[in-house]
């Protein structure tokens, strides 16, 4: 018995260990992507301007728009994940704000309120231990799959993001040095 109970105690820290790789603001307490990044040759307008069109592509839903300096947008990532007690899979998405700014050469980014919600139950605050809904809805495996999911989408928008910016940057038809 006490074999059973100790794998299970090593299993479970190790699965909810694994999930912490989700950046955490130590001051909110939420979990956050931020970074601020050059961008030199590019106006503020401009950096604006690729954001709003960037969001766009990506289907995220504009919150608040102070034009030439400020986006914020409000997203989500369809997520699937093994439900309890049976072989199928449920979906849900995980919700996210996602801020926009710029200056003068330089943008920077935040994702922030990361917030689940699915079938059959809500699991609440990604930067909980375990779900609201309770681990007979959402198991430790499922919650993880979740944040681990939810991490990988969010670097893959920063990525396209970043790239974009990128190839506006250095856009050789911008170049007024010749």
């Amino acid at each position: 018995m006490q074999k059973i109970l100790f794998t299970t105690s090593l299993l479970f820290f190790f699965l909810s260990s694994n999930a912490q790789k989700l950046p955490v603001n130590p001051k909110s307490g939420k979990i956050t992507f931020m970074e601020t990044l050059d961008a030199k040759g590019l106006t503020s307008q401009e950096l604006y301007d690729i954001a709003k069109k960037w969001g766009e592509t990506n289907n995220l839903t504009i919150n608040e728009d102070q034009a030439g300096s400020k986006i914020v947008y409000k997203g989500a990532c369809n997520i699937e994940y093994p439900t309890a007690r049976t072989a199928e899979k449920s979906k849900g998405d995980v919700t996210y704000k996602f801020q926009f700014g710029a200056k003068e050469g330089k943008y920077r980014y935040i994702f922030t309120d990361f917030t689940h919600t699915g079938k059959p139950e809500d699991a609440g605050a990604l930067e909980d231990a375990e779900p609201d809904c309770g681990l007979n809805k959402i198991t430790i495996r499922g919650w993880t799959l979740i944040k681990k999911t939810t991490r990988l989408e969010i670097l893959k928008l920063i990525e396209s993001l970043t790239k974009k910016i990128k190839a506006e940057q250095n856009d050789p038809s911008k170049n007024e040095d010749w």
